[in-house]
């Protein structure tokens, strides 16, 4: 009885397009959690400018009415905390709502492109299904028991490929994660450097005579340490949503926790308690130090994954080889007179 190799083609062939289709539905899946992602990120920035919105912000060389002066004994005295907690609320919104309102635009165009990503995988569910049963039609015209090595081998390998394409995807997830954390640590290390210039060279007795909430946040080394934070936190962030997607990672809060508020309290602290910019200094180096830390621990996850992967590879490369070989041992059911006469 002559083999009809085309059948055997028709399968190989089936199995590659299955395997593809396997390939987009997990992509597809990532892409809805990163969108569930920015979707519970827009609730937060929601939620934080909520929060922030005081009657009385700063304008000018006040906050909530006091000159800076003012709120530098104001705070001394610690008699009037209610007033303490009111030009507190003031300085931290006037740098917070600004940042928020571009967050929340980043984000909203941040869900439109994954949301238009996820639109271009629609048909990849039913065209596996279709040929899963393109594939058990082709199998009946073989001599089946159900207790045929190819059986067993075939199982084997499906389930040895979703978990390749799980190991793979979580390899572009975290290779992404670790650019952005790489991203986060450059711009901290920038931050400390801004940071350290400002203890030299920004006079906070000069500020709080003659100063404007302008000078310090946008025309200052002090503007270039919140540029740097702001960057950090945005690449922070990003990483975030990278490894959102994998199983089974630990991800530490403090990790993760937004760099901005804690500038601000930071910030608001150094000018107006101590006239040195210790707090501020200290916070930066802090984050800095556990985001290295963080980016060592994902680089040691990535190796694991990776070495993973390839031990996947191989098995797989090696199944699919052994099913074609059994497959070729299996008998028609009926003779094909031509080949190819069978599909």
């Amino acid at each position: 009885m002559r083999k009809d190799l085309s059948l055997i083609r028709r399968l190989e062939k089936i199995e590659k397009e299955m395997g593809y289709c396997q390939i987009k539905i997990e992509k597809e899946q990532r892409l809805a959690i990163q969108l569930e992602f920015l979707r519970c990120r827009i609730d937060q920035v929601t939620g934080a400018l909520s929060d922030l919105r005081p009657d009385d912000t700063a304008v000018g060389n006040k906050l909530s009415g006091y000159t800076f002066r003012e709120c530098q004994q104001l705070i001394s005295t610690g008699k009037n905390k209610r007033e303490v907690r009111k030009v507190r609320r003031a300085f931290i919104a006037v740098g917070m709502i600004p940042y928020l309102e571009d967050e929340m635009a980043q984000i909203e165009e941040g869900i439109e492109e994954t949301g238009s990503r996820l639109g271009t995988f629609t048909d990849f569910h039913s065209k596996q299904d279709g040929l899963e049963r393109e594939r058990r039609s082709a199998m009946s015209n073989f001599d089946l028991t159900g207790e045929e090595e190819v059986l067993r081998i075939s199982q084997e390998f499906e389930e040895t490929e979703r978990h390749w394409n799980v190991l793979t995807e979580d390899l572009t997830n975290l290779d992404e994660a670790l650019f952005h954390i790489g991203r986060t640590i450059d711009y901290l290390n920038s931050a400390r450097n801004f940071v350290l210039t400002s203890r030299s060279h920004f006079s906070i007795p000069d500020w709080l005579t003659r100063g404007y909430i302008v000078d310090l946040l946008k025309h200052s080394t002090i503007g270039r340490v919140r540029e740097m934070l702001e960057g950090s936190e945005r690449n922070l962030k990003d990483a975030l949503g990278e490894l959102s997607c994998l199983e089974g990672i630990e991800l530490g809060e403090d990790e993760f926790a937004p760099l901005i508020p804690d500038f601000y309290d930071g910030l608001f602290h150094d000018l107006f308690s101590t006239g040195q910019f210790d707090q501020l200094l200290l916070e930066v180096e802090q984050r800095l130090d556990g985001t290295e830390k963080l980016s060592r621990r994902m680089q040691k996850t990535r190796d694991t994954v990776f070495d993973q992967q390839v031990s996947r590879e191989r098995a797989r490369e090696s199944l699919f080889h052994r099913i074609g070989d059994e497959r070729r041992k299996l008998r028609l059911v009926f003779p094909a007179t031509e080949p190819g006469g069978i599909l």
